[in-house]
């Protein structure tokens, strides 16, 4: 297909709140995806397509320099741009915007024991986490009118009653709108199940895929919720390393020829702990060992809306039409973890699934929140929140940065990180990271992480997005007297 007939297939929605140069980047990340634009051929010029979709030249521009910032594409100066080589070939697939999918054979609900356990917050100290949202950030007020509008119609005595285990319909249906917008996940209200946060969702995928001693892989280091549940179902599991492009897939393709992989969890944005994103080429290959040894991608993406630098990378999920591909989200780093508000996306025949083993441990939400959150989607809260939250994120990180570098320029090593809530810091091997979290709980403040990264590593996540400027001074102050 020439390139001329390719663009002319691509379609701009004006309605949309998406941006149209947002619609355009991801329109092409799509067909460099699916094989229709392959590695090494010659981009259109930039008037030449602006004429040919009936746009801006500025608006073209927008959205070459968004693909070269992540890497799909490459600008030769006086010869032209060209779709990166570094990407793998792939055969052009016929995908379809609705994909009709088919779960896999020999998906069975293992029974419930017991529940793993998880981290809780020490109140009586300060807590240096791992990145987490500032309440104080939230628009409260917006959400307590959503209460009262809630409050005001007839039919709100529906949710102070047994509702629906799938979630509220009003949020559900708002997501589908939302996810399709904002991640380009092709989906419909069967698709979704509301969550008590993505924990939930997590788990709930991982006992649907997982039986005892099957085989699942996960990053090292890596996000210990999701080690705290495969413990729990007592999976087996193969650890890959992680590097500056994310997971290592080259180590994946190995572990398949000579094993039997069921799931694969990944955090592809904002790797949970080190805050680095999965490569479009590694992106590319994941999707292809997905399709050819018969295993579920777990994509938890859990930063998405918080990215700095340039726009967030479309999730792999976007392009699979949840086929290999199971999404999980929530609103727990966006809002606040204490709405408990997550979602999980797949097959509708998984999402079933997930449905039964959801009434044997929580007959469903909090239908009166969710329904604040859908009537919040609606009317368009959330995105000024989340635009809100962004900015005042981004000066944060700017500013905490900048302290770790006046005052640890010898003893902390980082990279100020695109997107998230946290710096991934490596402290200099002479400094004791594991004595440092003890002498910090002496002085009231406590790495909430450090157990969990600190022994193997000598490293651990350091949230800014819950700190003040001046919390952030203080912080900095006791921990510099520590070491």
């Amino acid at each position: 297909m020439g390139q001329f007939s390719l663009f002319n297939t691509i379609k701009i929605d004006r309605e949309r709140s998406t941006p149209v140069y947002l619609q355009l980047t991801n329109a092409i990340i799509k067909e460099i995806q699916s094989g229709r634009l392959r590695p090494g051929t010659k981009m259109m010029g930039i008037k030449s397509l602006a004429t040919l979709l009936d746009v801006n030249k500025n608006t073209i521009e927008k959205v070459y320099i968004e693909l070269e910032l992540q890497q799909w594409i490459k600008s030769v100066p006086r010869k032209g741009t060209f779709v990166s080589e570094k990407l793998p070939e792939f055969q052009p697939k016929n995908w379809n915007n609705q994909p009709e999918t088919k779960v896999k054979k020999g998906i069975k609900i293992n029974p419930i024991n017991s529940s793993p356990s998880r981290i809780t917050k020490n109140d009586k100290v300060l807590i240096f986490d791992g990145g987490l949202p500032d309440p104080r950030v939230i628009d409260n007020q917006a959400i307590g009118r959503a209460h009262r509008n809630i409050f005001k119609s007839d039919r709100y005595l529906n949710l102070f009653s047994y509702t629906s285990a799938y979630g509220d319909e009003v949020l559900r249906k708002e997501l589908v709108k939302y996810l399709n917008d904002t991640r380009g996940i092709p989906c419909n209200e069967e698709n979704i199940l509301i969550t008590r946060g993505s924990q939930m969702a997590i788990f709930l995928s991982m006992k649907i895929l997982l039986k005892k001693n099957e085989a699942a892989i996960v990053g090292m280091p890596g996000y210990f919720g999701t080690n705290d549940v495969l413990e729990y179902i007592g999976a087996k599991v193969f650890n890959v390393s992680v590097d500056e492009d994310g997971l290592v897939v080259d180590e994946i393709e190995e572990i398949c020829k000579k094993n039997k992989i069921k799931v694969v969890y990944v955090t592809p944005h904002h790797h949970h702990p080190t805050t680095v994103s999965l490569s479009p080429a590694r992106r590319m290959n994941l999707l292809r060992l997905a399709e050819t040894y018969g295993f579920h991608i777990i994509e938890d993406d859990y930063e998405y809306d918080f990215h700095y630098s340039n726009a967030p990378i479309l999730p792999l999920s976007s392009l699979d039409g949840l086929t290999n591909t199971i999404y999980t989200g929530s609103f727990s780093k966006t809002i606040s973890p204490g709405l408990r508000i997550g979602y999980l996306l797949a097959d509708e025949k998984i999402i079933e699934k997930a449905v039964e083993i959801r009434k044997a441990i929580d007959c469903q939400g909090n239908p009166i929140m969710e329904r604040a959150m859908g009537v919040l989607l609606q009317q368009g809260e959330i995105d000024r929140m989340i635009r809100r939250s962004r900015n005042i994120y981004m000066q944060r990180r700017d500013y905490f940065c900048e302290a770790l570098n006046t005052h640890f320029p010898n003893d902390i090593v980082f990279k100020v990180p695109e997107g998230g809530l946290a710096v991934w810091a490596k402290f200099d091997s002479s400094i004791d990271l594991m004595e440092v979290y003890k002498k910090a709980l002496d002085k009231n403040l406590n790495l909430i992480l450090a157990p969990y990264f600190g022994a193997s590593l000598n490293a651990t996540r350091l949230g800014f997005a819950s700190l003040t400027f001046s919390e952030i001074d203080k912080y900095m102050g006791i921990l510099k007297k520590v070491i």
